[in-house]
């Protein structure tokens, strides 16, 4: 069952809705009412809720400013608007920030609302399903360090490694088997160890965006060296198809991560794997692959990113970057997109746009706070380069 709050400063309005609709057959709990959204962000945040219907136009705090507070504190939350104006702007509006539907309060009717309701309960059961299982008193801490332990024994307990694996919850996510790949950079030889580690991490944080987060499964960190990402595989099909399939999305991220970051990646990948007991054979197989390349950077501009990584949220200009290693400036310029495939600027600009993505993921800062810890002073300027990268604004990107 899911739960819905219903916000509306008129009570008539709220009865008449209460006694439209069959909740049992819609499978949700009316759970609570508010007036306005003051009481609706108290009823949140002492309430398990789900679904929020919410007229626009109310007194203090409208819907729309609730709705903005709401995809901030509670992202999977899914809000569905009614109001008596029509004027395009709010639907617009609401369209932006992301809610399921919006319905003409004066001409709405029980079909209409409890096609907006299962339209929000399909999107809650589709979120539910994708999910990782989280078990009570277990934490992805706790779950990645089962996992490391796993990937460098020798001996095999079975049994407790299953129970193990099912207390997780992995048993639901790699039932049907799991390939491994093993990600490294190629690019860390002769680094200073505080910079090659900031590039470890900026290495880290783009493959956690477009791995775990795109296309499933889990990454784990080695001792700041590798990254093993363990993805979920149907043994149903082809498994050369596959494991090609899987080597064209590698190379692509390669590509994309050199391009963006320019950092070079090597990585070697396991065949398909079914069990728990089998984890440590997946990694030692891949581990003792020849690594694909996408070949080296020169160590002038090795050093040059590593700068950049190290002092991102600093100052950085392409002239103390040049001072930084001891080259000169048009050297370095022309060195660096000759390299990259990128200026200088647009590398830089790059690399903000991945932390920017990270830290609106991970925290509730506001959009504005986020631009100013990357040195952007102007949100508005900070939000065009962002939708310029992702094709979304900060505000839809994480609320999505």
């Amino acid at each position: 069952m899911w739960n819905l709050l219903v916000v509306e400063d008129e009570t008539i309005v709220r009865l008449g809705l209460r006694y439209m609709l069959n909740w049992d057959e819609l499978e949700i709990t009316w759970k609570a009412e508010a007036a306005n959204g003051h009481e609706a962000l108290k009823v949140l945040a002492r309430e398990e809720i789900h679904i929020v219907m919410t007229d626009i136009r109310m007194p203090g705090m409208d819907g729309l400013e609730l709705a903005r507070r709401i995809k901030e504190q509670y992202p999977s939350v899914q809000i569905i608007f009614f109001s008596s104006f029509e004027d395009f702007p709010y639907v617009k509006e609401a369209v932006r920030i992301g809610v399921v539907d919006y319905l003409h309060k004066p001409t709405m009717a029980a079909e209409e609302i409890t096609a907006a309701l299962r339209k929000a309960s399909d999107t809650l059961e589709q979120l539910h399903q994708e999910a990782v299982p989280q078990v009570p008193g277990y934490s992805d801490k706790d779950r990645d360090q089962f996992l490391q332990s796993m990937l460098g024994a020798e001996e095999q307990p079975v049994e407790n490694w299953m129970e193990e694996w099912q207390r997780y919850g992995l048993e639901s996510l790699y039932g049907e088997g799991y390939r491994l790949a093993i990600l490294r950079m190629a690019d860390n030889e002769g680094i200073e160890p505080q910079a090659a580690l900031a590039r470890f991490m900026s290495f880290r944080y783009f493959l956690e965006e477009y791995t775990s987060r795109e296309w499933g499964g889990i990454l784990l960190s080695r001792e700041n060296k590798e990254l093993v990402w363990l993805l979920p595989q149907k043994v149903s099909v082809d498994e050369a198809g596959a494991g090609a399939a899987m080597q064209s999305d590698l190379d692509q991220l390669a590509q994309g991560l050199h391009k963006m970051l320019g950092i070079r990646m090597t990585y070697t990948c396991s065949g398909i794997h079914r069990t728990a007991a089998e984890l440590p054979e997946a990694y030692r197989s891949a581990a003792e692959r020849e690594p694909a390349s996408g070949g080296r950077l020169s160590g002038i501009i090795r050093l040059a990113t590593a700068y950049i990584d190290e002092h991102l949220l600093e100052e950085v200009t392409l002239a103390r970057t040049a001072e930084a290693i001891h080259v000169s400036v048009s050297h370095l310029s022309r060195q660096f997109l000759k390299e990259t495939g990128q200026h200088f600027n647009e590398y830089m600009t790059a690399k903000k746009m991945l932390l920017a993505r990270r830290l609106l993921r991970e925290s509730n800062r506001k959009v504005y706070e986020v631009a100013e810890e990357l040195g952007y002073a102007n949100p508005h300027y900070f939000s065009k380069l962002f939708k310029d990268d992702t094709g979304l604004t900060p505000l839809e990107f994480r609320n999505q």
